[in-house]
């Protein structure tokens, strides 16, 4: 276990604090999830590098755990209906379609073991379960937040579908609860943080108008390096 770099940790951290404003400008952040990632940052030994607030997606595959012939032909991060589902399950498939939820994950770099280990701690409270350190390297000591939700389903073969409409109903209610399950973690996880939240936050050394935005919604304001 190497034993991570202090200067190269918070450049790292630094270049993915702006990327954070880059990529919610440009669309590629869950929005409910924001606000958790902000409270990572904040944190002076933590931050946040991937995440994803917890979506439902059909994936055109043999098996869903087949990554090289996997194909997500629709996601969204609420909710759905059995129309969406019918009108995307309608269209030509190489295989057959899954329908699959996918609980909230996000990875965490962390300077020391000791923030890792408060991390996880925190995390667990808030039912992250399945989380765990991933690799401790001079970058980082990455941590992975799992909560476990996990449903897949196959919903029929290449050409015909399994379900008529009314057992579709009733297979999209379980999928859209487990979602809700979902962010139900992840709302424990963004309380838990703020309970845990340390008296000395983090200096950006720039904070745009989107970060102003969500620091005044958390009720901080941290110094400007």
């Amino acid at each position: 276990m190497e034993t991570p770099d202090e200067k190269l940790w918070l450049d790292r951290k630094i270049r993915s604090w702006e990327r954070l404003w880059e990529d919610l400008e440009i669309g590629y952040l869950d929005r409910d999830i924001i606000d958790i990632l902000v409270e990572f940052f904040l944190r002076p030994k933590s931050f946040t590098t991937s995440s994803c607030s917890g979506r439902i997606v059909v994936m055109d595959a043999e098996y869903p755990w087949d990554k090289e012939e996997t194909m997500i032909i629709f996601k969204k991060h609420e909710p759905v209906t059995v129309d969406e589902i019918i009108e995307v399950v309608e269209r030509p498939l190489a295989y057959r379609p899954w329908l699959s939820v996918q609980g909230p994950i996000i990875h965490v770099e962390t300077l020391d073991i000791d923030e890792a280990f408060e991390v996880l701690e925190i995390a667990r409270r808030a039912g992250f379960k399945h989380s765990g350190i991933l690799a401790s390297t001079k970058k980082g000591i990455l941590v992975e937040l799992r909560t476990g939700i996990r449903v897949n389903i196959p919903l029929g073969s290449r050409d015909n579908l399994w379900v008529d409409k009314e057992r579709l109903r009733d297979i999209i209610s379980l999928a859209n609860n487990a979602l809700r399950q979902a962010k139900d973690r992840l709302a424990r996880l963004r309380d838990e943080l703020r309970k845990a939240r340390p008296a000395s936050l983090w200096s950006p050394p720039s904070i745009p108008p989107a970060a102003q935005h969500y620091l005044k919604l958390l009720g901080v304001s941290p110094a400007v390096k």
